[in-house]
């Protein structure tokens, strides 16, 4: 990948041995995701799909935390008319891209994942986190609504009330039981993180691509994928009416305000 395809400054992307890493480098803000970056995310990742170089694509983050989730000053000011929080925009584009690869996604977990740090991971093939890692959404203490399809494969994948503990009243996760709960395939010691996820990619990388790419489709079609990518709109649609309501916006001011003191 050029470096002019990269423009926001924080993500990078390299190749070798056939596994793509894409890595959040904006450890400064725990990687919390900006439109720019969502825009470069989703830029490097179609080009790694289109890629028969790539067979195997891992996601990571630098630093102590894989994912604060959205920049809330950035979205702060996004405007909606501009399509940017809609199914259009550079973060729902990035999504859509995850959910219709058919080349295997390890995302590796540590620190917490926040928000869309934590729903992106049902669009991963297989999560290896820390032993310390915590799953939090946060989209209900800000006056949100879930997103990237959680609302419906949270409970298909954890059930009901677990998903309720996530959605709606903002628990925490310990990597332990996220485990239990089946959010991630594998919990391995912070320490043998990053080895780790090189050994589970290579092992990916070096099976058929072909069955690899046809056994993606055929999981796809049995969590019935058009109702799980017409969620991901409705829940944009939601989102994006909430991000301009009275509620959300004086959560949000009071929420910049603190860090201002």
């Amino acid at each position: 990948m050029t470096e002019t395809e990269l423009q926001s400054g924080f993500v990078r992307a390299e190749i070798d041995d056939h596994v793509l890493r894409i890595t959040l480098d904006r450890a400064d803000k725990r990687n919390a995701l900006t439109r720019a970056m969502y825009a470069d995310l989703g830029r490097v990742l179609n080009n790694g799909i289109n890629d028969a170089s790539v067979h195997v694509i891992v996601l990571d983050g630098n630093g102590q935390m894989f994912c604060a989730g959205n920049d809330i000053a950035d979205f702060a000011h996004v405007d909606i008319d501009s399509g940017d929080a809609g199914p259009t925009g550079p973060a729902l584009s990035f999504i859509r891209a995850m959910a219709e690869c058919d080349k295997p996604i390890v995302v590796a977990v540590q620190g917490q994942a926040t928000g869309i740090g934590t729903t992106l991971l049902l669009h991963a093939d297989l999560v290896i986190a820390a032993d310390d890692a915590r799953f939090y959404t946060a989209f209900i203490d800000l006056g949100l609504v879930p997103e990237a399809g959680s609302s419906r494969l949270l409970p298909a994948v954890l059930g009901r009330q677990n998903a309720a503990r996530l959605l709606l009243a903002g628990d925490t996760l310990t990597a332990e039981e996220a485990e239990r709960m089946g959010l991630i395939a594998y919990r391995v010691p912070a320490a043998e993180l990053a080895e780790r996820t090189r050994e589970l990619a290579a092992r990916l990388a070096a099976k058929p691509p072909g069955a690899m790419a046809a056994s993606k489709q055929l999981l796809r079609e049995g969590m019935d994928h058009a109702a799980t990518i017409a969620q991901i709109e409705r829940e944009a649609d939601v989102f994006g009416q909430r991000l301009v309501s009275t509620e959300v916006r004086d959560i949000m001011n009071a929420f910049l305000n603190r860090k201002k003191r």
